[in-house]
């Protein structure tokens, strides 16, 4: 009896880790873009993995030389989520199902730096419903990886989002809407709900190098409405839209909307044109 038990749970053994021989075989392809996106799907259905998604990327790189350990760590992490592992340049990269790319992110940074026992960096895109589309988000994980060490942030996590307009800069494919809306979204959106100009009022702040009494003589407003109209903003978007780094982010941002919306208006110019 004992043999027959010792028997079938090396057969068990055996199917498991030719099954996951298989899976990191498709991850390795959906990676690299090998293959017909019907061929990719009908391997992904044969093996159980969602074809509908969405999933997120996440590329861990160990900073102590514990690649073998890390692998064993993942294999096992992605049979309970349900996601894919493979090994590329030194890293464990992960497909793991869900939307936020940042917290997938994070999850896997303290899970695996705790079982390494030395800090991980870790890089994160998505998400991405294709799983044709896996290589992309994959080579904007591996550079949002590269980033952040190139910053000195090694040990940290970052995502596209995390990075700002470095990360839209990063990204395959641009969403300056995503980057105008978490930048300055909650002004816009004040302004549309109130018929304010807090977003003109930034405009000005920054064309005077930060002097109220210039942006309210730029604006025709007495300079208590302009204080008035920065503390409003301060309230919308955290005293931090003052510091440096994300001073620059909100002017970017500003610069992009006010881009978009003459774009959008000579679009609508020209499409009256057309109709008349």
């Amino acid at each position: 009896m004992a043999q027959v038990t010792a028997l079938v749970l090396l057969m068990r053994r055996s199917a498991a880790a030719a099954e996951g021989q298989v899976r990191d075989e498709l991850f390795n392809d959906l990676l690299k873009g090998n293959g017909s996106a019907a061929k990719l799907a009908e391997r992904a259905r044969r093996l159980g993995v969602d074809l509908n998604g969405p999933y997120v990327v996440v590329v861990a790189r160990p900073e102590g030389g514990s690649l073998g350990r890390a692998v064993i760590w993942a294999s096992s992490y992605t049979h309970q989520l349900s996601g894919l592992k493979g090994v590329e340049g030194g890293c464990v990269v992960l497909m793991l199902p869900g939307t936020d790319a940042g917290t997938a992110a994070r999850a896997v940074s303290d899970e695996l730096s705790t079982a390494l026992g030395h800090p991980v960096t870790v890089g994160t895109a998505g998400p991405v419903k294709d799983l044709t589309a896996i290589s992309g988000t994959y080579q904007e994980a591996r550079c949002c990886l590269d980033a952040l060490t190139a910053l000195g942030g090694t040990g940290g996590t970052a995502s596209p989002r995390e990075l700002g307009f470095l990360g839209l800069l990063l990204s395959e494919s641009p969403n300056t809407g995503q980057f105008i809306n978490s930048t300055i979204g909650p002004v816009l959106e004040y302004d549309a709900q109130q018929r304010t100009e807090l977003a003109r009022t930034l405009e000005a702040y920054f064309a005077s190098a930060g002097s109220p009494t210039r942006a309210a003589e730029s604006l025709h407003v007495h300079p208590n409405t302009v204080s008035r109209r920065l503390e409003r903003i301060s309230e919308l978007l955290g005293p931090e839209w003052l510091e440096p780094a994300q001073a620059l982010e909100v002017q970017l941002a500003l610069q992009m909307q006010r881009t978009r919306r003459a774009l959008l208006g000579r679009r609508h110019d020209q499409a009256g044109r057309a109709i008349g």
